[in-house]
């Protein structure tokens, strides 16, 4: 007898659904197995575009909220695979609230001190949720904006979004 599938679980050979949301930082591509929400990416992703399911739905209504202003946080069922280090920092990175940032090395901290800075980088490097698990909120502990899967120019987008960086006078959208 095998034992139940919780939401956590990857669902193997399930067929895989893609959104595509248009926003602010071009298009995010949203990937779920129906169950949760499985992959973001800022690049194509295979998967069915037809008969999605209302999860989809509802995660790209939600996404488009958070473009507009009108969302803060995301209320989606999230697939978190990576080790247990990654799985620590990445709830770590959940708990920043929308319009603040974090260094990477008080996420260390908070996650018990078993982390240097450039490892908290790393785990956030493999994020599989970007936006949704939100580490473009996280930042260099001398304020400096670094590394970012959809690129820098979308970090700063998404933080000065937020309010939690002023806008830039003089720097191009891109």
């Amino acid at each position: 007898m095998s034992p139940a599938r919780s939401a956590s679980d990857p669902q193997l050979f399930a067929p895989l659904h893609v959104v595509v949301v248009e926003g602010p930082i071009g298009k995010v591509h949203i990937e779920s197995d129906g169950l949760v929400i499985t992959r973001v990416s800022f690049e194509n992703l295979r998967g069915s575009r037809a008969k999605q399911p209302k999860l989809l739905g509802t995660a790209a209504k939600q996404m488009d909220q958070y473009f507009a202003g009108k969302r803060k946080r995301f209320d989606l069922p999230l697939q978190r695979l990576g080790t247990r280090f990654q799985r620590l920092v990445w709830d770590a990175i959940d708990d920043i609230p929308y319009g603040k940032t974090r260094t990477y090395q008080a996420i260390g901290e908070k996650i018990g001190g078993l982390a240097l800075a450039r490892t908290v980088g790393h785990a956030c490097g493999s994020n599989p949720l970007p936006i949704l698990l939100p580490c473009h909120r996280v930042i260099a502990s001398d304020g400096l904006l670094t590394g970012y899967v959809g690129g820098l120019w979308r970090k700063r987008w998404m933080l000065q979004h937020e309010g939690a960086l002023p806008k830039d006078l003089f720097t191009a959208d891109r």
